[in-house]
């Protein structure tokens, strides 16, 4: 299976640092600062055809993660619209994202998409409601 990808001028093609890396990295087109306890949406430039039956995580580089920085997002099939990272700064510093840097992975997986039933009960389970 192959990732259809088309780039906006000036992104940087997606890829994966180690062959079996389960993430493509995403790179930043623009230099954007993040405040602390503060997000704000770094532009890609990568449009991708996520076939259907999947959908695409955008998950947080480890590294990132280390200094207080992490992303989120999910990816539809059928957008193709650019990918952007909504990165959010948990810590007290600012954080700069320097235009070319990974910011992201994107993460490409296999869904199940079940039609929707309303129902007046469940079945009963061991846990039950028990989780907060």
């Amino acid at each position: 299976m192959k990732l259809k990808v088309k780039l906006d001028k000036g992104a940087v093609m997606p890829n994966r640092a180690h062959k079996d890396d389960a993430g493509l990295d995403l790179f930043a087109m623009e230099t954007v600062y993040i405040a602390p306890k503060s997000h704000e949406i770094v532009e890609t430039g990568v449009h991708v055809a996520i076939p259907r039956c999947f959908v695409g995580l955008l998950t947080s580089k480890s590294g990132l993660m280390g200094k207080g920085i992490t992303c989120r997002g999910t990816i539809d099939s059928g957008y193709t619209g650019s990918i952007k990272a909504v990165m959010f700064n948990h810590s007290d510093k600012a954080y700069k994202v320097e235009q070319g840097s990974k910011v992201t992975q994107l993460v490409i997986l296999p869904i199940i998409t079940p039609e929707v039933e309303l129902v007046d009960f469940l079945e009963e389970t061991e846990r039950g409601a028990n989780g907060f």
